[in-house]
């Protein structure tokens, strides 16, 4: 399992504070999820790409961190890993980019590579989280980003058990929050400023947490509160095969790397 943040806003902001200096800030999430970390930050709402900084270290331990808090956007998309499944390295880091599209994800895909047909694009790496992602792009419509992630979603569900489906999603111009699996996700609204977490990041009143299929669509430029609605249905729901994948927590580091790896490296062997 993994931990993700994401903020919109009116305008350009810092989230130094929630990344740094919060009473649970991203920072102190990562001693636990030691596995790399990233951070899509758009500028500017309306489509363009955003800037992307990785690093398969803890964030906790690298100094890239603490630089890439100085980052002001719109549009956050930010992760930390702690690795179920493909080794640490760069290509395994989230979120993951393409164009002006970003996915971070928050739980563990069994059988991933089903996900993906012979003529879909081969990850770059190892993790069921970028198979979900190309899964996704392949047949995206930018016209209709909710159906795209519904048909994305479904596949999921119908094709593999899974812990969690979370997934923090940015086309440029919204964030799109979806939760299904073992993990929460909450969100807050502020002046000016929606938020949402896998943990609440700050003491502030108002968080909310969100149910499960629920997807969230967070504007920046419509900013009271997310959009909800239900993205699957309680019928395929019904059918989703949720359960516990982390069946080694203690591991840190190189060793959770490693026992990371070899569970890829099984489920690309049974395909």
């Amino acid at each position: 399992m993994c931990r993700v943040f994401g903020c919109v806003a009116a305008e350009p902001v810092s989230i130094r504070h929630e990344l740094l200096a919060a009473e649970n800030p991203l920072i102190r999430q990562s001693e636990e999820h030691d596995s790399g970390w990233g951070m899509a930050v758009y500028e500017r709402a309306g489509g363009g790409q955003p800037q992307l900084v990785r690093f398969p270290e803890a964030a906790h331990a690298d100094g890239e961190f603490i630089r890439a808090t100085e980052l002001r956007g719109r549009i956050f998309n930010v992760h930390v890993r702690r690795a179920t499944m493909g080794e640490l390295a760069l290509e395994n880091t989230h979120p993951f980019r393409l164009g002006n599209y970003t996915l971070g994800h928050n739980g563990t895909i069994v059988r991933y590579p089903l996900l993906l047909e012979p003529e879909m694009r081969r990850p770059e790496g190892d993790t069921d989280s970028e198979a979900l992602f190309n899964r996704l792009m392949h047949d995206f419509d930018p016209a209709a980003p909710v159906e795209s992630l519904r048909a994305a979603m479904r596949t999921a569900v119908e094709c593999s058990p899974f812990s969690g489906l979370n997934v923090l999603f940015s086309d440029g111009d919204r964030l799109f929050a979806y939760r299904l699996g073992l993990f929460e996700l909450h969100w807050l609204a502020r002046p000016r400023q929606l938020l949402v977490a896998s943990e609440r990041v700050t003491d502030e009143p108002g968080w909310h947490s969100v149910q499960q299929d629920v997807l969230l669509t967070l504007d920046p430029n419509d900013l009271e509160e997310p959009h909800a609605e239900r993205l699957l249905g309680d019928e395929l729901v019904s059918r989703a095969q949720i359960q516990k994948v982390d069946l080694a927590p203690h591991l840190r580091g190189a060793e959770r790397g490693q026992a990371a790896a070899e569970r890829a490296r099984a489920a690309a062997a049974s395909g």
